[in-house]
């Protein structure tokens, strides 16, 4: 009877259950399956809340690196943005990493709103143009100066620690915009770094989002179809630890004879057709060669001047051609007497460079380059700078610039180009290029070709940025309130070819100068000719080595 009861009781409660029954607050019997049902959401709960404080975490991580990076540019701006790997970071977190920041967190939850979308009419965000110029600069960096890339990434540069190291998706990030840029050999010296870097900080339990692991996956198969067997096997290996799942994605067609790629010995000869042979979109031809790797080797200051000099050069004082400067006398430091290569120190003040700037500023655009007869000015990555020009009567600094060049060379003022301030910033640079006009139709027949340069300097540069003359074998290093002179012409008029010079790549610092062109007519009685043209000394300098 017993029995019977129970049976009849159990059948009731499966019954209710299996039927829908929702009065649980009638009886007793069945309450412990709404605790197992309890149990089972809490477990859920519990889940989800600890995905989402691990989300939470890994943002807040996020931001708090952000934060510190803003607490070290609060403790010196200017040191801090004339840093490149700090401004490749810069550009780069608010051209992708925001974004992707944004979408997780939408993703989280409707209820965060949280948009950057709003913000793109008021706030100034890099363009994937600037992104792009901040990792060529690095490139270019790291190449002129011969900078190893770990202590790049670490924010070594020439072994002086100035910010914060590159996470390994900066590094990744960065070889993946030069992939894009068919720039090969430094594609797989990132990726590399970037893994190193993956394999030494990443915890283990984190892992990275799909969409960075399908772009590492992706460039993986590229490299691996063009024959870099070494670079992909390691970045896919470090997918496939993360998500051994997608080793099923790994399938490349009928010319791939294995599904997953493998670590083979390359043959040298064909790796280098494959890579060191292809030349990168933001590259020409001029860069490979021997005079361009010349021009770096002076950059580096692993040359030094080799021609005979007439007399030893000096350091000396000089009156120029104003009775004054008796009393205040040039401060000249030769660099060569042929051509005529000389520094003139502290020709201006730092209250007067502060008046040039604040009136270039405003004015200021990306360099350009002198195109063809006909042509139009474009922007290129042979000259990366940004210029403003000012007339020198505008102004009574301008017009002192003048005078004190005139008295320190001796050279009629008449026919100068107005002033060209220009600024060089993270990576800037101006390859080999002479200053006089190779075609007639580029300068007034009235006013003759440039025959001389003066640079002022605006600013000191902490690394780089000096005025290399590859073909006289020295550079000059910017210092504030110098000025470089050099004549750019033979006393025949015909063009020295061995005043071919360059600024090299700005490693530390913003590079400030101010370029006066000296042309050439009304300079007879200034300059006067020699008895017999002097010009075939220079001709072996025209011709690209």
């Amino acid at each position: 009877m017993q029995a019977r009861l129970l049976l009849s009781l159990w059948l009731l409660v499966s019954l209710g259950s299996c039927s829908g029954a929702t009065d649980y607050f009638s009886s007793i019997t069945g309450l412990e399956q709404l605790l197992q049902t309890e149990q089972i959401l809490m477990r859920d709960l519990s889940t989800h809340l600890s995905k989402s404080k691990a989300r939470l975490q890994q943002l807040e991580s996020e931001l708090s690196a952000i934060e510190l990076e803003h607490e070290l540019a609060g403790k010196g701006m200017e040191n801090y943005l004339t840093n490149p790997v700090n401004v490749y970071r810069l550009m780069k977190r608010l051209r992708t990493d925001w974004t992707e920041l944004e979408a997780r967190v939408q993703q989280m939850s409707s209820r965060m709103p949280f948009s950057i979308a709003q913000h793109h009419h008021t706030l100034s965000f890099p363009s994937q143009e600037d992104v792009d110029g901040a990792a060529l600069a690095l490139v270019r960096l790291q190449s002129t100066y011969k900078l190893d890339v770990a202590q790049v990434a670490a924010g070594i540069l020439n072994g002086i620690k100035y910010g914060t190291a590159m996470s390994w998706q900066d590094c990744f990030v960065l070889g993946q915009q030069l992939f894009e840029m068919e720039d090969y050999n430094n594609t797989k010296v990132w990726l590399r770094e970037s893994m190193e870097r993956l394999r030494q900080r990443q915890p283990h339990h984190i892992l990275p989002e799909a969409g960075t692991l399908n772009s590492m996956e992706l460039v993986a198969k590229t490299l691996f179809q063009m024959g870099d067997f070494d670079t992909a096997y390691e970045l896919s290996q470090r997918v496939l630890e993360f998500d051994p799942k997608r080793i099923r994605n790994w399938h490349l067609g009928d010319k791939a004879a294995q599904p997953t790629p493998t670590r083979v010995d390359e043959d040298d000869d064909w790796a280098e057709n494959v890579w060191g042979g292809h030349l990168p979109k933001h590259s020409d031809p001029y860069s490979l060669t021997e005079e361009f790797a010349h021009y770096e080797k002076v950059c580096r200051g692993e040359v030094g001047p080799s021609a005979a000099q007439e007399r030893p050069l000096r350091c000396r004082y000089a009156r120029g051609h104003n009775t004054f400067r008796l009393l205040a006398p040039f401060k000249i430091e030769e660099h060569s007497l042929d051509p005529y290569v000389v520094t003139y120190h502290d020709m201006l003040s730092v209250e007067k460079i502060v008046e040039l700037k604040q009136m270039a500023v405003p004015r200021m655009q990306r360099s350009t380059v002198n195109p063809l007869p006909g042509g139009q000015l474009k922007k290129s990555a042979f000259r990366v700078s940004k210029n403003a020009w000012l007339a020198y009567n505008t102004h009574p600094t301008m017009l002192g610039m003048l005078q004190d060049l005139h008295d320190a060379s001796g050279l009629d003022m008449t026919y100068c180009e107005q002033l060209q301030v220009a600024n060089y910033g993270v990576g800037g640079h101006y390859e080999p290029h002479w200053d006089f006009f190779r075609d007639e139709s580029h300068y007034p027949a009235e006013e003759g070709n440039r025959i001389a340069t003066a640079i002022f300097y605006l600013s000191d540069v902490e690394q780089g940025g000096a005025t290399a003359f590859p073909f006289l074998n020295f550079a000059v290093k910017p210092q504030l309130g110098n000025v470089l002179f050099w004549y750019n012409l033979h006393r025949s008029s015909d063009m020295d070819y061995r005043t071919k010079h360059a600024g090299c790549p700005v490693l530390k610092g913003s590079k400030w100068i101010g370029n006066v062109w000296i042309h050439e007519a009304t300079q007879t009685f200034a300059r006067p000719c020699d008895v017999y043209r002097d010009h075939e000394i220079s001709l072996d300098y025209e011709a690209i080595k």
